[in-house]
């Protein structure tokens, strides 16, 4: 017991002598300190019950969320591709009466021509923009 600085001091340490004669501590093993260490290490340890169901709600809220950015992105890129070919049309119909002027029956080609190289200085740009290079084939 510990010390009382009040005036039940003497009475606390005879009550204490008292009781350690009286009581006598219990034999134990050599063992007790370790096992009781591991059975405190034991139950501080997470059920895996437990632990599967929260990681399979954070499985759970990760697929939501890349989903979300998935129907995100598929929404983004159609965009990008309707709003790329009404801008390719309107530019085929302003430039073409002047390509035919300047090329003749080579016009169409021209046109043609043209586009490709666009389309792939704006893919190579893209590529230049995410960090990915020129490589094409790796998408």
């Amino acid at each position: 017991m510990k010390k009382s600085n009040g005036s039940n001091g003497d009475l606390d340490r005879a009550l204490d002598a008292a009781l350690s004669r009286t009581l006598t501590p219990p034999q134990v093993g050599p063992q007790l300190r370790t096992r009781m260490q591991a059975a405190l290490l034991r139950a501080h340890e997470p059920d895996l019950a437990e632990v599967r169901s929260k990681l399979e709600r954070e499985k759970q809220e990760r697929l939501a969320e890349l989903e979300a950015n998935y129907v995100q992105l598929r929404r983004r890129t159609l965009g990008t591709i309707i709003g790329g070919a009404f801008a390719a049309g309107a530019v085929a119909a302003v430039a073409m009466p002047w390509l035919q002027t300047h090329f003749g029956n080579w016009a169409p080609f021209a046109l043609a021509s043209a586009g490709a190289v666009a389309g792939l200085l704006i893919a190579l740009g893209a590529g230049a923009l995410r960090g990915t290079g020129a490589s094409l084939s790796e998408h």
